[in-house]
């Protein structure tokens, strides 16, 4: 193995670690606002049976 190489295999390790903490990120802002989103809804259906005032 040459010593050519190891540039490679720092530079493809590095950025592989940075694209797999964006997708990381990626997924669990995308869980997030998912489970926001619900919690949200679930919320507004209770206040529509109940009859309340909409919250703002």
């Amino acid at each position: 193995m040459g010593s050519g190489n190891f540039g490679w295999i720092e530079i493809v390790l590095f950025y592989g670690g940075a694209i797999g903490f964006g997708v990381w990120q990626f997924w669990k802002m995308d869980r997030m606002l998912k489970k926001t989103r619900a919690e949200r809804e679930a919320k507004e259906a209770a206040e529509r049976e109940r009859g309340g005032p909409p919250s703002v």
